[in-house]
């Protein structure tokens, strides 16, 4: 499940993921990239892992338009997380963003916020 956190502001989107990913947490989530692309410009994404609990094949599906559908339009991604899994589906995102990527643990989580501001 996505849940949008505070930090986000501006051209900055702060997503929490604690759960289950299904195709209604992109229903949510979609329509605010697609309105801070339209008024920023280029997006930054500050995702933190605290728990997978699996993702429905739709919401995979979804995961894969949204990184297709904006590939020129996201900046930088923050993945905050704990798992080698984690780290490892961060690596597989980059090729699908011209922008850059970066993994941080959970201990690391004041640089990953320092990092995707700038």
């Amino acid at each position: 499940m996505f849940k949008v956190l505070d930090l986000t502001n501006k051209d900055l989107i702060a997503v929490g993921i604690n759960g289950k990913i299904e195709k209604k947490d992109y229903d949510k989530i979609t329509p605010l990239i697609e309105k801070t692309v339209k008024e920023y410009g280029k997006v930054k994404l500050y995702i933190q892992i605290d728990n997978i609990g699996g993702i429905d094949p739709k919401a995979f599906m979804e995961d894969v338009k949204t990184y297709f559908k904006h590939f020129n339009d996201i900046n930088k991604i923050a993945v905050v997380g704990e798992t080698n899994w984690h780290k490892f589906w961060t690596e597989l995102a980059s090729p699908f963003i011209s922008g850059e990527v970066e993994f941080f643990s959970h201990s690391e989580t004041v640089e990953a916020r320092d990092w995707v501001l700038k």
